[in-house]
């Protein structure tokens, strides 16, 4: 059984110890959890399969230029001038929101592109749950890759 959906194609049951996650905030730390391991592995295989994440109301800040809608935020992420990533996650911080239907969260960590030295980011998702189902999309995010000259 699907208890956690993040489209057709991406579907994740989450427990917390031996039972089922029952208090708010576990649930959404265990969402966000599940979410940061399944999209980045998504990224790091075939940006492309991301589609099925973002609606045409969603929107995606990247390096502080907006990008709407499924079509041009998956165009954007194909775009990108690379063709080998690499994440690592090191932290992952949620929260619900004023809904149960939705839930904030932070990422950090850093990735690897090509045969480049990794780079620090931090991305920021809005994740909604779809018409009360177990299916989650992404709202709103936001990305942001550290660059440092020593």
């Amino acid at each position: 059984m699907c208890i956690l959906k993040f489209s057709a194609m991406l579907c994740i049951a989450f427990f917390i110890g031996s039972g089922i996650a029952t208090d708010i905030h576990d649930k959404a730390l265990v969402i966000a959890s599940s979410f940061v391991k399944q999209y980045y592995q998504t990224f790091d295989e075939n940006r492309s399969h991301l589609a099925m994440l973002y609606r045409e109301n969603s929107q995606l800040h990247f390096e502080g230029t907006v990008h709407t809608g499924r079509e041009e935020i998956t165009q954007k992420l194909k775009s990108l001038p690379f063709n080998k990533v690499q994440h690592t996650v090191s932290t992952v911080d949620a929260q619900p929101m004023i809904t149960s239907q939705a839930v904030v969260l932070a990422v950090t960590g850093q990735l690897k592109a090509d045969d480049d030295l990794p780079h620090y980011f931090s991305e920021t998702f809005i994740l909604l749950q779809e018409n009360g189902s177990n299916s989650w999309v992404i709202s709103n995010q936001i990305f942001r890759l550290y660059l440092h000259n020593h």
